[in-house]
C-alpha cells in the first residue's frame, strides 16, 4: 500500500508544508494591501476599513514583493509535486527522498522568508539549493528506472 511507503509519507508531509506556505503567502498579500490602504477591485472598497484607495495597476512595493515571492514558489511547486510522485513510484532510495524532499521544502521556506525581507545573497543561495534538490530527484529517478 502506497501510504505505508516511507518516501510517500515524506512526500505527503513536505507537500502539505509547501501548500501551507503558499496559503500563508496568499494571506500576506491582502494583509499588506490593508496595511497600505490599497485595493485592486472596486468591490473590495466595501470591505475596506478607513481611507482605502483603488490601486491603478501598480501595487505598493511591499505587496509586489509578497506577490513575487508567492509566484516564485508557485512556479516550483508543480515540479516538486510531479517529480516527487514519480520518485515514489520509481522506487528510488528512501535516503534520497529524505535528502531531496526535506532539502527542497526547507530551502523553499527559507527562500520565502529571505525574499520577504530582501536578504541577498541568501535568497539566491536558498533558491539554488532547492533547485539542486530537484536535480537530485531527477538523477535518482533515472538511476532507479534505468537500473531496474
Amino acid at each position: 500500500m502506497l501510504s505505508a511507503d516511507p518516501s510517500f509519507k515524506l512526500l505527503a508531509i513536505c507537500s502539505c508544508v509547501l501548500v501551507l506556505e503558499s496559503l500563508v503567502l496568499a494571506g500576506i498579500t491582502p494583509a499588506k494591501r490593508a496595511k497600505h490602504k490599497g485595493f485592486i477591485n472596486p468591490e473590495d472598497n466595501r470591505v475596506s476599513f478607513g481611507e482605502a484607495r483603488m490601486v491603478d495597476g501598480a501595487e505598493h512595493p511591499e505587496v509586489a514583493r509578497v506577490q513575487r515571492a508567492h509566484r516564485n514558489l508557485l512556479e516550483s511547486l508543480p515540479l516538486f509535486f510531479g517529480l516527487g510522485l514519480v520518485y515514489v513510484l520509481s522506487g528510488a532510495p528512501v535516503l534520497g527522498a529524505q535528502v531531496c524532499f526535506i532539502g527542497f521544502t526547507v530551502m523553499r521556506v527559507l527562500h520565502a522568508i529571505v525574499y520577504l525581507n530582501a536578504v541577498q545573497p541568501w535568497r539566491t543561495i536558498f533558491y539554488a539549493l532547492g533547485t539542486f534538490c530537484l536535480f537530485g530527484m531527477i538523477a535518482l529517478i533515472l538511476r532507479a528506472v534505468l537500473a531496474g
